[in-house]
This record gives C-alpha cells, sequence and structure tokens, in this order.
C-alpha cells in the first residue's frame, strides 16, 4: 500500500468515525402492578422515532418477575415493537427469593425493603447502569408516558452542547421538609433530578456509588436521599458534574402518574385506561396550551380526577407489601 492510499484510508476512517450515530438506551422497569400501564407507556416511544434520526436507540423493557399470564398477554405485543428490546429477571432472580417486607443491601450496606415480589429498583440500576455500553442512559418509569417529543430533544441538545453536563432530567425536586406518607415522617428530602426520566451520558459510569435508597439521621431529623439522589451528589460533588432538568415550558409534554410500582386497585385494562384518559386532560387538557379551552378542561377534569381517584392515589403513598396484581 502507497503512503497516499495509507492517507487516504485513514481520512476515510476519521470520516466514517465522526459521522457514527451515537446510541442510547431507555431502561424501563415493568412490575406486574404497572404492566398495564406500562403498555400505554411503552407505545409512547413511538413519539420518537421520526425525531431521534440522528441516533440509534432502543428502549430495554426488563420484566421485573412477571407473572406468566401477563408475559403471554403483553410481553408478546411488545416483542412486536422494532425499538423494544425485552430482559426477563429470570436470568438474575429466583422470585421465591424475593420475600416482601425483608431488606436487600447495597455494597455500601444500605437497606432497602423488598416492596413485592419483584427486585427493588435500586438493585436492578446499579447493576445495569454499571455495565451499559451506549453513548447515553436513560431512567425511564413504566407510568411515565411521552405526550409529545419536543422535551427529549432538548433533552439531548443540552447534552450536546453542554460539555460538563453529565445528565438531564424531565424534572428536579430541590431539598424541602416534607411529610413523608410511607414512614408517616416528617423527614428532609434531598435535591433529586427524577427518575422516571433522566439521561446520563457514559461518562457517569465513573462513579461507582450505588443507585440505591440512602438516608443520614442528625439530630433526630432523616435526611432523605431517594434512589439515585446519593449517585446523583456524589457525581456532582465527587467529579464536579453538572446537572440540569428541561425548562418547565415542557411539563405538558409527558405525564408522569405516579408511584405504581405500589398500584392494587386499578387491576384491569379497562380501569387503567378510564384513569388515564382522565389524568391526561386534567393535566394536559385538550392541547397542552395556555387557551382558555384547555384551562378550563383541565380544571374541571381535576375535579373529576380528585373525586373518582382518591383512594387510589392514597393507596400508591404506602408501602403495599402484598397486591393481587403479583397474583
Amino acid at each position: 500500500m502507497t503512503t497516499e492510499q495509507q492517507n487516504n484510508r485513514t481520512t476515510e476512517q476519521q470520516n466514517n468515525r465522526t459521522t457514527e450515530r451515537k446510541t442510547i438506551q431507555f431502561f424501563m422497569l415493568v412490575t406486574n402492578r404497572d404492566t398495564l400501564l406500562a403498555c400505554h407507556s411503552i407505545k409512547s416511544y413511538e413519539k420518537l422515532i421520526p425525531v431521534l434520526t440522528n441516533y440509534d436507540w432502543k428502549l430495554v423493557v426488563y420484566c421485573n418477575s412477571l407473572k406468566d399470564e401477563f408475559k403471554k398477554t403483553y410481553v408478546e405485543e411488545w416483542k412486536k415493537l422494532d425499538y423494544v428490546e425485552i430482559v426477563d429477571n429470570v436470568n438474575y432472580v429466583n422470585p421465591d427469593d424475593l420475600i416482601p417486607g425483608t431488606s436487600v443491601y447495597s455494597e455500601e450496606g444500605w437497606p432497602k425493603r423488598v416492596e413485592g415480589k419483584f427486585e427493588p429498583c435500586g438493585v436492578v440500576w446499579t447493576r445495569e447502569f454499571r455495565k451499559f455500553a451506549s453513548d447515553f442512559w436513560v431512567t425511564v418509569d413504566a407510568d411515565f408516558e411521552i405526550l409529545s417529543p419536543d422535551f427529549v430533544l432538548m433533552a439531548f441538545k443540552m447534552l450536546e452542547d453542554q460539555s460538563n453536563l453529565v445528565a438531564v432530567a424531565s424534572d428536579y425536586n430541590g431539598p424541602c421538609y416534607y411529610f413523608d406518607t410511607y414512614s408517616q415522617e416528617n423527614i428532609y428530602g434531598m435535591e433529586r433530578y427524577n427518575t422516571w426520566f433522566c439521561i446520563y451520558k457514559k461518562e457517569a459510569q465513573k462513579c461507582k456509588t450505588s443507585l440505591f435508597y440512602y438516608q443520614e439521621v442528625h439530630y433526630k431529623l432523616r435526611f432523605s436521599f431517594d434512589e439515585t439522589a446519593k449517585f446523583q451528589y456524589d457525581l456532582r460533588e465527587q467529579f464536579g458534574y453538572k446537572m440540569k432538568a428541561v425548562d418547565k415550558k415542557y411539563r405538558r409534554s409527558f405525564i408522569h402518574y405516579g408511584s405504581f410500582s405500589k398500584n392494587c386497585s386499578l387491576d384491569t385494562y379497562k380501569k387503567i385506561c378510564t384513569y388515564r384518559r382522565i389524568s391526561i386532560l386534567s393535566h394536559r387538557g385538550l392541547f397542552g396550551s395556555s387557551i382558555i379551552v384547555d384551562k378550563v378542561i383541565r380544571r374541571l377534569f381535576k375535579i373529576i380526577h380528585k373525586r373518582l381517584y382518591t383512594k387510589q392515589s392514597i393507596e400508591r403513598g404506602r408501602l403495599n407489601y402484598q397486591s393481587k396484581l403479583d397474583e
């Protein structure tokens, strides 16, 4: 090979590397309790097909101890979607070893209660986060639905434009005092970029902190780091990375139904469909706009939602170690 040929080949290889598309792995945990709602959430990722054309991406659906009935009925349908990859946790855990009410521990010794016949999210996230090979890894909840893809595009633009930015979330909870319905205590919640949609760059793997729940008690007050919050804290404090959430103007581009891994009573597909429609109308209206019609519709359906689903909201605000959906 001549020198000129070698130079041409080197230039061609460099051009190929430059034009290589970056890769994204969306990672969704699905339990028996949120499977029915996940059917809609998974389908909503179709909205990304026409807009994420500069990336190679897939949605990994992690079946967290799903029962055979749901695997046959729903998982088989998910497999038909080109962008979905199914992972079954039978390769990682024996369901008989998952005893609700017992504790599992992180590498650091932090305890986490097993809430049902499924793996706690911190266990799975820690394991899967450390081995992902894509350029971006995104935690997405089974009860999080994309209504418009604009916030997703903005999140990736932020990450591409700002080199010191290691993560972008759909929204953010700042540090605050609040009453914790699970423990029935007043606690101080530490800041967190919320896990229901949070994109991490591959550089975040430098941090070896577990993605578990963590807490400290000072002067009889509990300082609570919800799942991933301590990991995010260490990313900022130990490595100097920055994190952001997309602008609040995108808040109607998605909906987080909230804590469906604790769902017990919304146990049929028909119930879920009705709940979903009312929730979207109370959150977004018809168009997700500030026009009078949308404001009226949102206000009306918030009243309807409160009257119909107060019991279900209270239910998901406590630990439910047993659910007939697990049976």
